[in-house]
């Protein structure tokens, strides 16, 4: 039970890095606390509303109250099958701004800059529509494809930006991070491609791979600070593996940092009250949690949305072009349209994204359901938030989910930053053509409410787009937890690569940058 390296989950960043890892003839050992699936329903795009919430698919974990928010408590999705987090989540391939890059690298993390993970970007992925030059990569396992269904709606809505001053941008993954586009999605002829399925099936016969499924691990394996492997169980039976080079966590902004806790690495105060013995004392593992903040307004409209989709003789309509011809509503990730602005013009960078669901679902008992409205959903963040959360031990019990206290709302830039997404929400669904089907907001106050019921709307409709990161920040300082290599920080051995390495947020989803972090970690990580 010995390998070279092991790397801890299976999600967007540790599927490229095994994977690159087995290329350069490296025996790797990938471990998934998740287990693999039968049906493979999370492979059908449309299916997403029954994978999100559905404890098979999602670990579902349930956050402490956020006083910012009036002490709101929700769940927090996160992956719980083979691809992790990019096996459930809305497909959408958004790079992330040149500046927010050479911004990681201005904080002391060189080799992290534009210049440096842009070959990383293109090496990852093909990317359809001849999109092979300088900005896109046409040989990678991930796969990018344009939409294969567009509602009529979206083109509308791409028009009323542009009625707004916003301009249309071919792509957003190319010269320019601004504008208006049609979304990209992580799919392939119109099935979801995960991490996994792109990185690691194609190699899941390879000598130098081995892959275990439903793998607890319950902490790091030390000689002082050298790691030399995982305490695990695998199916009920407890199992240690060894490795001769060294362990990566790739677990997620949640995960990761719980394990490195329950190692032992982690604020010595807070790890002793639960009974673990610090071994590494590095006080911000878990800390810095930051999550876009931002509303889902639902818009109902005077013409049909994808929600008449939910009558039983459509739905079985939509199911059958998508078995036999993968194509269709089915066939496409959540968002049809993307778009990226200065809520001022005096702004450095675009400092909100927008997402239009053709499509609005409602949660009852925990699950999302589609009503029989014609509805749009219009999602709008702010791209670089202030305020931070953090996570803290319960128990040193490896089963027991750690404790998530998101703060979204703590900085007042923040909260300013969703009301302009407000204002712009409002400015669109006035503005013709998109503007003149819509009939009335669901949930949002009118216009002209007045500041007061905006900002108690604001305070109770704001939500986490469920993009955490910054848990284990990377970074020269003594209270980095990583080095920009990705080493921990007093340890041996042992790396970190996923989205908990971010030293700031990025302008967009964070599926592409994860996995752009796997690929540039197995180039960066050596005994």
């Amino acid at each position: 039970m010995e390998f070279d390296y092991i790397v801890v989950g299976s999600g967007s960043a540790g599927c490229p890095l095994a994977a690159r890892l087995v290329e350069r003839k490296q025996s790797v050992l990938l471990l998934e606390a998740g287990k693999k699936e039968r049906l493979n329903l999370s492979h059908v795009p449309g299916a997403l509303v029954y994978t999100i919430g559905n404890r098979r698919y999602d670990w579902a974990y349930k956050t402490k109250p956020d006083p910012s928010r009036g002490g709101v408590v929700e769940d927090w999705p996160r992956g719980k099958v083979p691809g992790g987090s990019s096996a459930i989540n809305g497909m959408i391939f958004i790079r992330g701004a040149a500046r927010d890059y050479d911004a990681w690298e201005a904080l002391g993390n060189r080799g992290w800059g534009w210049k440096d993970v842009l070959p990383y970007f293109r090496k990852m992925e093909t990317a359809d529509e001849d999109r092979d030059n300088q900005f896109r990569g046409g040989l990678g396992p991930q796969r990018v494809s344009a939409l294969r269904w567009r509602h009529p709606i979206s083109q509308k809505f791409i028009d009323s930006f542009q009625a707004a001053g916003i301009p249309f941008n071919e792509d957003l993954n190319g010269a320019s991070h601004e504008g208006v586009a049609w979304n990209q999605g992580s799919t392939r002829a119109g099935r979801r491609l995960s991490a996994f399925e792109a990185f690691i099936r194609p190699k899941l016969s390879a000598s130098d791979l081995t892959f275990l499924d439903e793998t607890i691990v319950r902490h790091i394996l030390f000689d002082k600070t050298r790691a030399r492997g995982v305490a695990a169980t695998h199916r009920g039976q407890d199992v240690d593996f060894v490795a001769r080079k060294g362990v990566i966590l790739s677990a997620g902004s949640i995960n990761s940092p719980h394990l490195l806790m329950l190692s032992g690495v982690g604020d010595p105060r807070h790890l002793t009250k639960h009974g673990i013995i610090p071994r590494v004392e590095s006080p911000e593992v878990g800390r810095n949690l930051m999550e876009h903040p931002g509303l889902y307004v639902l818009a109902e409209l005077d013409v049909e949305t994808a929600n008449a989709l939910s009558h039983p003789v459509r739905g079985a309509l939509a199911l059958a072009e998508w078995v036999f011809k993968r194509s269709g509503f089915m066939s496409v990730p959540t968002a049809q349209v993307l778009a990226f602005l200065r809520s001022s013009p005096e702004l450095a960078e675009p400092d909100l994204q927008f997402h239009l669901f053709p499509f609005g679902l409602t949660k009852e008992n925990g699950r999302l359901k589609t009503p029989r409205a014609n509805l749009v959903t219009i999602l709008v963040n702010v791209n670089y938030p202030k305020s931070t959360g953090h996570l803290e031990l319960t128990s040193n019990d490896p089963l027991a989910p750690i404790a998530i206290f998101p703060r979204l709302l703590e900085h007042p830039d923040d909260f300013e930053g969703v009301m302009r997404g407000l204002d712009w929400v409002r400015k669109i669904c006035s503005m013709p053509p998109f503007g003149s089907h819509v009939v009335k907001f669901r949930d949002a106050p009118v216009p002209g409410a007045g500041r007061q019921a905006d900002e108690a709307y604001i305070r109770k409709a704001t939500v986490p787009f469920f993009h955490p990161v910054g848990t284990c920040r990377m970074g020269t300082d003594d209270r980095a937890v990583l080095t920009p290599s990705l080493r921990v920080r007093g340890t041996e051995n042992l790396w970190v690569a996923d989205a908990s390495i971010f030293p700031r947020h990025i302008a967009g989803n964070t599926n592409a940058t994860s996995i752009m972090i796997g690929e540039r970690a197995a180039d960066l990580i050596h005994p």
